[in-house]
């Protein structure tokens, strides 16, 4: 099955990595409790929820990826990235209080991208790895790294496409890019 794609392009690439310009788009989030392996089954009901009608509008949206996850102080944040189509004039507002839309700015990122396993103890290795290819390049990280994934849980793991993003400063990515 193909979902619609959140759009990026390609600045820069290391050894290790992609460097990467996102544009501003719109996100279904959610904050969750637990731990990285817990939290995912609840929040994934929660945005599902919303994009399969639980909004004012009654209206089903599409799933798109990828779908990100980001620690943070209470647990994890959980994103969906809203359909192209929609604005936030056309946007329905959530009907369950715990999920919020918000337009997240455009950025760069740093990418790495890896297959299989998008488990906890994976993750932290692929993050460790980004940040220090980034130490070694000489690009620091403008914020917290967080997991992207793009495909489902019945997906065989070597066929998962699975990333750690960490968003960097444009002067630093202009410089090492050039």
């Amino acid at each position: 099955m193909s979902y619609e794609s959140l759009e990026y392009q390609v600045v820069g690439r290391r050894r290790g990595y992609e460097i990467r310009r996102y544009d501003s788009h719109l996100v279904a989030e959610t904050l969750v409790a637990g731990t990285f392996h817990g939290s995912g089954n609840e929040a994934f009901r929660r945005l599902a929820g919303y994009i399969f009608g639980n909004n004012t509008a009654s209206v089903r949206m599409a799933m798109t990826v990828p779908v990100t996850r980001a620690a943070a102080a209470d647990g994890y944040e959980y994103r969906f990235v809203m359909e192209r189509a929609f604005t936030e004039e056309t946007l329905p507002d959530p009907q369950d209080a715990r999920v919020g839309i918000r337009r997240i700015p455009a950025g760069v990122f740093a990418a790495r991208r890896y297959r299989g396993s998008r488990g906890e103890r994976r993750y932290q290795r692929e993050k460790q790895s980004l940040l220090a290819r980034l130490a070694r390049d000489g690009i620091a990280p403008a914020g917290e790294p967080f997991a992207a994934v793009y495909n489902g849980p019945i997906t065989p793991p070597p066929l998962r496409r699975n990333e750690v993003l960490v968003p960097i400063a444009w002067e630093e990515v202009d410089s090492a890019v050039a």
